[in-house]
């Protein structure tokens, strides 16, 4: 028969915990005296600035004087800048509004551009190409690409040549240079060169387009270019005024910054003093502030150290008590583990009976120190812990939360009789966040999930299993892992996997009465979910 693992409760970590506490206490006391000194330190400092705060006071008052009479001056000079100011206003209306009539007289090109962005957007690169594998294409079609090639969308000035116009249709990216072409740099030359094949009476938008839906499209894209060069042309006049009456601003405005020019010199002195009013003001502010403060947090300290007086005791008693129950965590420890090791299978009434009879009396007569009210789950878990367990479907009663403890703390992977499934439904409530796996052993793929779920950390949930367990798993319940080029891993079969120490794994069963070989219980940790007739009382 194999030996039965026991389970232990690191007395160190026990330790610690307290000397962590007696720590945080005596931090407490020690910053309670730190904080006296800084009241009287904070006394003294307090008084020190409230004079200085007084001599800058006097400083900004004089300041205050010199400005107000310089400002006087300054006035002055900003009156003849606005009136100026309301000139240069008054020119840029003026050419806001004859800027607009051009802006409306080019509208008029507007629908025609419109329509051959719309007539592009149905053109696709097939359509393009189609045209261009053409050896010798329709005379009207060849003339609309020929138009195209006069108006260089592409950048590089092309012969009005068929050969010339298979190039251009070549750049993948031609329907894009369409859509973008800069229609304000057109010259009279280009135009010229595109009017001529207009003259053709036949070049109409309803005869390409019984021709090639590409050259309809080309077409009606240099019909309506064609066109804005026309309304251009015809604005340019407008434009020749607004350019003028820029000009005339742009003097004003030199006027105007020559006037504003002579200003500044005039304020130099008064920025000057406003800035060193601000600087001595921002000073005499901080200062302020910052007896304010100390004289707020003087109250406070004073106020606090006053309130804290009594806590100052209680924490040196707290001290005490804390050292005292330093000597006892050797009982407490051992009965923790045994309740850990040996407890899991037995009734609420069997527990307590073997651990706060049995063994807590067993512990006494060796005369080992162990506290007098001893209290298991006080000892391996906290009010918060238990609260998140019960809000997650585990019931409050003594020996749930006994199994809870058992379920998350116990060395051995925790095999749950659960006839009313209290623990299938806890353990995913608690897990489903975390990717819980579940499966049945009598699923053929479990092994493959269960490798995953090993090698990534995640949860694992065997559901109704039987008395006996499958012998693939007891590498995995004895936990026979090895380090290999500093990785920890486990040999499953043939297999070696990595082994991520998150990795938890659970089994419930809904048999009532279950009679399990020593060698599972040795491998597993048994625990009794079952509910009995006196727990159905207590909830």
């Amino acid at each position: 028969m194999r030996s039965r693992r026991v389970d232990g409760v690191p007395r160190h970590r026990c330790s610690a915990q307290v000397g962590n506490s007696v720590k945080r206490l005596a931090g407490g006391l020690s910053k309670l005296v730190d904080a006296a000194r800084d009241v009287d330190r904070m006394s003294i400092e307090l008084k020190d600035a409230q004079v200085v705060v007084s001599a800058k006071t006097v400083e900004v008052e004089a300041l205050i004087e010199q400005i107000t009479e310089k400002t006087t001056i300054a006035n002055k000079q900003k009156d003849e800048a606005e009136v100026m100011q309301v000139t240069a206003s008054e020119q840029s209306v003026v050419i806001a509004r004859e800027k607009g009539k051009a802006d409306a007289a080019l509208e008029e090109a507007i629908p025609a551009l419109e329509m051959a962005e719309s007539a592009l957007a149905n053109l696709h690169k097939e359509d393009i190409t189609e045209v261009k594998n053409f050896a010798k294409p329709p005379a009207l079609v060849q003339d609309a690409c020929l138009m195209v090639v006069c108006l260089r969308p592409t950048g590089v000035k092309l012969d009005e040549t068929w050969a010339d116009a298979k190039k251009m249709l070549a750049d993948t990216s031609l329907l894009d240079k369409l859509k973008r072409y800069p229609k304000d740099s057109i010259t009279e030359k280009m135009m010229k060169s595109v009017r001529k094949y207009f003259k053709n009476p036949k070049m109409t938008v309803e005869n390409m387009k019984s021709v090639s839906k590409a050259g309809t499209g080309l077409l009606v894209w240099v019909t309506a270019i064609s066109k804005y060069f026309d309304v251009a042309k015809n604005v340019e006049p407008l434009k020749a005024k607004v350019r003028d009456m820029e000009k005339q601003q742009a003097k004003t405005t030199k006027l105007l910054a020559d006037l504003n020019d002579q200003l500044g010199v005039l304020s130099k002195e008064l920025g000057e003093l406003d800035t060193n009013f601000k600087e001595k003001n921002e000073e005499l502010t901080g200062l302020q502030t910052q007896a304010a403060l100390m004289e707020k947090r003087l109250a406070a300290a004073s106020k606090l150290i006053t309130g804290l007086t009594g806590e100052r005791t209680r924490w040196t008693s707290d001290i005490g008590d804390l050292n005292n129950s330093k000597v006892q965590l050797v009982g407490d420890c051992l009965l923790a583990a045994s309740f850990l090791s040996y407890a899991g299978a037995f009734t609420s009434d069997f527990r307590a009976g073997m651990i706060y009879d049995t063994f807590a009396k067993k512990v006494a007569s060796l005369n080992i120190p162990v506290t007098a009210a001893f209290n298991l789950e006080s000892f391996l878990s906290s009010d918060a812990v238990i609260q998140d367990w019960t809000a997650k479907g585990l019931p409050a009663d003594e020996h749930s939360v006994q199994n809870g403890i058992l379920t998350t703390a116990a060395s051995r992977f925790p095999l749950c009789i659960d006839p009313q499934q209290q623990a299938v439904s806890w353990i995913k409530n608690m897990y489903g966040k975390d990717q819980l796996k579940i499966k049945s052993l009598s699923e053929s793929d479990f092994m493959k999930h269960l490798e995953l779920a090993i090698q990534f950390g995640a949860p694992f949930l065997f559901e109704n299993v039987d008395e006996e367990l499958d012998p693939m798993l007891d590498p995995v319940l004895e936990k026979n892992t090895y380090v290999e080029s500093g990785q920890k891993l486990i040999k499953l079969g043939d297999k070696s996997v990595a082994w991520d120490d998150s990795f938890r794994l659970f089994f419930t069963t809904k048999l009532g009465n279950p009679h399990y070989s020593p060698e599972v219980m040795a491998k597993t940790m048994l625990i009794n979910y079952s509910v009995t007739q006196v727990r159905s009382s207590a909830f």
